[in-house]
């Protein structure tokens, strides 16, 4: 009789903390919180300067979402406080730099929603551009090249020239002023530097631009997208579909600026094949 008491009592303590931990999960669920996370390696600005920005986003889509909705935003623009948080405080969703969905998709369960629109551009081309008398493939450029999309330089090599970092006869590094970086090639001091194509655009415009020339084009590849993190819902959905609604809202006209988006797009269909696995020593597979 003894016996059973014990039993029936562990049992109960179990069922309790069981019940527990579900009431804690609907009590979030029900609490609407979808903070979000907007995580680009390489960008300019502080997470206090970003912060009014953030702010703004998140009220925008408050007031879309309904009351009973709760949204904060993060700014990341460093790689290991970013993956940090990930790790210890996942959001709900998050903007991602392209090489940073390519290197951790499958790690941190992210689910495609909808695609940045930087500079009005659906899909993005990434540029390797080196001084002007460089020889004339890639190949034969040895020493360090800059970008501020090379800080995750597996997914960056694939992306660019899918290879392996290894297998490159020179190395990747991320910097924070990739177009400044150009009058170091021209001085000599680095060897190359990677553009994206809105940074491209804009040094076709500039004098530097006489000055160097493109060694590498990739492939089209999709720009950063949004993603969501963890298992699909409606809510999701209904997310998706305010932000692509946002190009059309003339409300959301100087916060699209703001976030550097001409509006939110449908998720791009060759998003999935951009994704590395840890347990592979090899660029994207089908």
């Amino acid at each position: 009789m003894k016996k059973n008491g014990v039993i029936i009592i562990f049992f109960a303590i179990l069922l309790c903390s069981v019940i527990g931990l579900l009431c804690s999960v609907i009590g979030h669920a029900e609490a609407g919180n979808l903070d979000f996370a907007l995580i680009q390696p390489g960008q300019p600005g502080t997470e206090a300067e970003a912060r009014p920005v953030m702010d703004a986003f998140a009220h925008y889509l408050q007031k879309k979402m309904g009351p009973d909705v709760t949204i904060q935003g993060r700014y990341f623009n460093q790689l290991e406080p970013a993956l940090a948080f990930l790790e210890s405080s996942p959001p709900a969703w998050g903007i991602v730099q392209l090489g940073v969905y390519a290197q951790h998709a499958m790690r941190f369960q992210m689910t495609p929603m909808a695609a940045t629109r930087p500079g009005g551009f659906t899909k993005d081309v990434w540029r390797l551009m080196a001084n002007k008398d460089s020889g004339s493939d890639w190949q034969s450029l040895r020493g360090r090249i800059l970008g501020n999309m090379l800080f995750e330089k597996k997914a960056a090599a694939c992306l660019l020239l899918e290879l392996l970092p290894d297998r490159l006869p020179f190395t990747f590094e991320g910097t924070f002023r990739p177009v400044r970086s150009l009058r170091s090639i021209v001085k000599g001091k680095i060897t190359g530097v990677v553009l994206d194509r809105v940074q491209y655009e804009t040094v076709q415009t500039m004098p530097m631009g006489k000055k160097i020339k493109v060694m590498h084009t990739s492939r089209e590849l999709p720009t950063s997208p949004v993603v969501w993190f963890g298992t699909v819902n409606e809510t999701m959905k209904k997310l998706a579909g305010v932000l692509q609604g946002m190009k059309g809202d003339a409300n959301a006209e100087k916060l699209l600026a703001l976030l550097q988006t001409d509006g939110f797009g449908p998720v791009d269909s060759d998003l999935l094949q951009f994704r590395l696995s840890d347990k592979k020593d090899a660029c994207f597979t089908p």
